[in-house]
């Protein structure tokens, strides 16, 4: 058999030989794997990179976006703010209007209305109080005497007793 280069036959010098050239054989695939493992760690880093980067541009994106929406409220919520002070500004008109209105009209029924009627409590806006049983309180139903103003008089307008002529 042939001896590998290197290796002497005889002697264990060949075998030192042997074993110096073995460890550097397995240094250097050491020194193979470790650069193999750097280059996988690399490619792995740059996978991570590009794959942060991917996901910076969709967050930066995403920012504008909202950046964009927060104007956009901004505008809108002033638009409603200007909206809701002119229906506030309108109704406040529409109220000053039907009090206008109101007053007005109360004082055209106070002029055509006879002062009587008011005494006697013939208006729902009377300032004169009406008793429980529907009756004026300077009415007394048994004597047929009315009170007013002016002082006590007869009716004689009365139906019943107790009931005022409609």
């Amino acid at each position: 058999m042939a001896t590998p280069l290197g290796w002497s036959q005889g002697g264990s010098g060949s075998v030192c030989l042997a074993f110096d050239q073995l460890r550097d054989v397995i240094e250097s695939q050491e020194e193979l794997i470790q650069q193999l493992r750097n280059v996988e760690e690399k490619a792995a880093h740059a996978k991570t990179k590009a794959l942060l980067a991917k996901e910076e541009e969709k967050l930066q994106f995403a920012l504008g976006e909202v950046e964009v929406l927060s104007k956009q409220l901004e505008k809108e919520k002033l638009a409603f703010e200007k909206a809701l002070s002119s229906v506030k500004s309108r109704a406040l008109q529409e109220t000053s209007k039907k009090d206008q209105l109101i007053t007005k009209c109360n004082g055209r029924r106070e002029a055509r209305t006879p002062r009587h009627a008011y005494m006697h409590g013939l208006f729902s806006n009377s300032p004169v109080p009406v008793s429980r049983a529907g009756f004026h309180p300077n009415f007394c139903p048994r004597l047929r005497i009315q009170a007013g103003p002016g002082g006590p008089h007869l009716r004689k307008g009365l139906q019943g007793p107790g009931r005022p002529r409609k």
